[in-house]
């Protein structure tokens, strides 16, 4: 087992980015509401669960105008009304999320591929142990992650919808990248590893990208993902004490927060195996967004690696093995 990492969030995110972005997002929907702040049939539509498709959830709470529902039978939540799956294409075609991009991602780019993606290449290693390994990332944004993996003489491969990403990551890695939705596209060939970090909770049809990925899995690879949990410390701080999180909700980007039980349950329907299951989180920080001294900013690191620990951190990273 990988050491997990102790991170301090405004080491990676500074608070005025945090805000910033979030901010931006929050202006970047509004006019998918009414002036009273109800959903616009253009833009929402009312749709069971999109991990199970139950038709039965009760509202938890509200945020900037998005109901966040919990589905009665996987535990999973979900935004009800949830945005029209064209609206959420455009979202990430049309530039506006390169805003994250550029202001939460590329600035702390040194600690993500140092640290954070040397970290899911090392746990994938350990899992698939065979020399010639080819991956595919769906949802590669700026390619860090893929670029590490071939340093470390992998076949890679990546998924993106922004617009020019194609381009712009063969120029500075020479990197091939599939520019477009994963579910239209069609791939000459299989995969030892698929991955899906911070993707699947955008997506309109989760289940049906695992589905997809899995028929291009070749015989024992892995499927990995990260998404959003729903039994975490922060869900529950947030269904009880009313406040604006910059982080882990994300309106209108994060709509599918995963539960413990639903994830064992999409294994099963797929027939796959859970190799690797773990928590990892921002909850503290991200409740206090403020800095400290040294001391106290520690302790509250400890506090968080104690939530990760009781798999109560705002994600779940899994990897999933496929053997035929």
């Amino acid at each position: 087992m990988h050491k997990k990492i102790k991170l301090n969030l405004l080491d990676l995110k500074s608070k005025e980015d945090l805000i910033g972005v979030y901010e931006y997002f929050k202006k970047s929907t509004s006019n998918w509401f009414d002036e009273e702040g109800s959903p616009k049939k253009e833009f929402f539509e009312i749709r069971g669960c999109p991990l199970c498709n139950s038709k039965g959830s009760e509202l938890l709470y509200k945020v900037d105008h998005f109901c966040y529902h919990e589905c009665l039978n996987c535990s999973s939540i979900y935004t009800k009304p949830h945005p029209k799956e064209d609206i959420l294409n455009s979202l990430y075609s049309n530039g506006e999320y390169q805003i994250y991009q550029d202001k939460l991602v590329k600035k702390g780019k040194k600690i993500r591929k140092g640290v954070l993606e040397a970290r899911k290449y090392q746990q994938l290693k350990t899992l698939v142990k065979k020399n010639d390994i080819s991956i595919l990332d769906v949802g590669c944004g700026n390619a860090t992650f893929l670029d590490i993996c071939k340093t470390n003489k992998w076949q890679v491969e990546g998924v993106d919808p922004t617009v020019n990403s194609s381009i712009e990551i063969y120029k500075k890695y020479g990197i091939k990248v599939h520019e477009g939705n994963f579910n239209n596209i069609n791939f000459s060939k299989k995969f030892d590893i698929i991955t899906f970090w911070g993707v699947l909770e955008h997506l309109s049809n989760p289940i049906d990208a695992i589905k997809k990925a899995k028929k291009y899995l070749k015989n024992d690879g892995i499927i990995a993902f990260e998404v959003p949990s729903s039994d975490c410390f922060l869900r529950y701080y947030l269904e009880r004490y009313e406040f604006g999180a910059t982080r882990y909700i994300e309106s209108g980007r994060h709509n599918i927060f995963f539960s413990k039980k639903i994830i064992h349950k999409i294994a099963n329907n797929f027939g796959l195996t859970v190799k690797l299951f773990e928590s990892n989180g921002l909850d503290v920080q991200t409740i206090l967004l403020d800095e400290f001294n040294q001391d106290i900013t520690e302790k509250i690191i400890n506090m968080q690696d104690i939530i990760n620990d009781l798999m109560l951190g705002d994600h779940y990273r899994v990897f999933l093995s496929f053997n035929k």
